[in-house]
């Protein structure tokens, strides 16, 4: 009789280039899931424990996927202070309370919030995180609020998730997010600065990409320790992810000379530590696969997935499927405007460009659309069942596999420590002060006065 894994077992197989019982299916769900499981967006942002409940009501509703997104954007946003998604530091995102909202969700309003490369390296991000140019709803917190939302908000949301987990037998998509630094140069910029940056001080973007990126590899490690990684199936896997780090928004000798450095340094920072990289790229990566396919290049198999949007999945079979994990790609207008039917067809073909020989999660094209379509859901998820199985599978003991899976992944784990925490935030933070400020620390404070310019400073009137 053929026994079916458990989902963290078909995962995993997946990752690891194998077949399995059938091909993984794993929309990624996000804030649909608030919307379906009836919860407000500041209840998904505040409330961990309300958000559990209406993941499970919402995969009632959408279909079982295979592992489930945590959602991790609700702890911090592109590695600024706890909950700045909320429009609380730099990045003017406009998050509104209730569903349906007035447009996307999140907009982004671009600006322009880095003036000076090498300021910031040599100041570091704390005179932009506390400064009076930003949001004012950053110091609508107190102290108290400031320090539980970064410090002990995480352990309840992991706390939360764990249980999800436990009690419903479904992974995780991630246990912490990174975003390649490229992206996170972009946001600091805007596009057609960092666009005129490229030409007149290249050396000045890449410096800067260098720079953010251990203190985004190491948050993100922390999280997914917070998490539950090596306990937790899922919590493991670090979610590096970027919207328009590829063409068709930046051509391939950019991403060759100003993506791909800290991209690859990144993967191997975070595979090296043994956790696990799941690489997730807007736009239409084709052209830049021959590049991709040096992703993995050093390091042991089975630990780093590419999760494609508009890329072309079977183009991407047959250069990267002996190399790594792929991910996607079903497409976000097809599942808000389109039919069971057409939805399924498009799975079927996926499935046969992709699943030979394992190695594919069947999943959307980045973030399933809030108001996507029940219905169409429902018809991706069971498409795997449909065209899915693998016949060469034949069964196999899914309790001791998820235990030894999971023990396994405890013995190559090296999260950071405090040390390493304190020193990456110390170097983000400060620039150039941060060694002062951790050898004279507590009394360290007192230099802080001496690192803001006149006029930004959060204590001016």
């Amino acid at each position: 009789m053929r026994q079916e894994l458990s989902r963290y077992e078909r995962t995993e197989a997946a990752w690891r280039l194998q077949e399995a019982d059938r091909v993984p299916v794993a929309p990624l769900n996000c804030y649909i899931n608030a919307y379906r499981g009836g919860i407000s967006i500041r209840d998904m942002f505040y409330e961990p424990e309300k958000l559990i409940e209406a993941t499970i009501r919402a995969r009632d509703i959408l279909g079982y996927g295979d592992q489930e997104d945590p959602n991790i954007t609700t702890l911090d946003h592109l590695s600024f202070l706890g909950k700045s998604g909320w429009d609380r530091v730099t990045l003017h995102w406009r998050i509104w309370d209730e569903f349906p909202p007035a447009g996307n969700i999140p907009s982004f309003y671009e600006r322009v919030m880095i003036e000076d490369y090498d300021d910031v390296m040599a100041r570091g991000f704390a005179t932009l995180l506390f400064n009076r140019q930003i949001s004012p709803d950053v110091f609508a917190r107190s102290v108290d609020e400031f320090l539980y939302d970064e410090f002990e908000f995480p352990k309840r949301y992991a706390a939360a998730w764990r249980r999800f987990v436990e009690e419903q037998g479904v992974p995780l998509v991630m246990g912490g997010r990174a975003t390649i630094p490229f992206e996170l140069v972009l946001y600091y910029r805007g596009f057609s600065q960092l666009a005129q940056d490229i030409a007149e001080q290249p050396e000045k973007v890449k410096a800067m990409c260098e720079f953010v990126l251990e203190h985004e590899i190491i948050n993100a490690l922390q999280q997914a320790t917070i998490m539950g990684a090596g306990e937790v199936p899922g919590a493991e896997r670090i979610f590096f992810q970027a919207g328009v780090v590829g063409p068709p928004y930046v051509s391939p000798r950019v991403f060759e000379e100003f993506v791909w450095p800290t991209l690859k340094k990144g993967v191997d920072m975070i595979v090296s530590r043994g956790y696990k990289a799941h690489v997730h790229m807007d736009g239409d990566l084709t052209p830049v696969l021959p590049i991709l396919k040096h992703i993995a290049d050093g390091l042991p198999p089975g630990r780093v997935l590419l999760d494609f949007e508009k890329t072309d999945m079977k183009a991407a079979k047959q250069v990267l499927g002996d190399r790594v994990c792929l991910h996607g790609n079903v497409p976000a207008v097809l599942l808000c405007y389109g039919t069971p039917t057409e939805v399924d067809e498009h799975c079927r073909k996926l499935i046969a460009d992709c699943a030979e020989g394992g190695g594919f999660i069947l999943s959307t094209e980045c973030e399933t659309p809030w108001d996507a379509r029940p219905e169409n859901l429902r018809a991706m998820v069971a498409s795997a069942q449909k065209y899915g199985r693998y016949v060469s599978w034949r069964g196999t003991d899914m309790r001791e596999g998820v235990q030894r899976i999971l023990e396994e992944t405890r013995r190559g784990l090296r999260p950071p420590t405090e040390e390493e925490v304190s020193r990456a935030r110390a170097r983000w933070l400060f620039g150039k002060n941060a060694e002062k400020m951790i050898k004279y620390a507590p009394w360290s404070f007192v230099l802080t006065k001496l690192m803001w310019k006149k006029g930004e400073e959060p204590w001016a009137s």
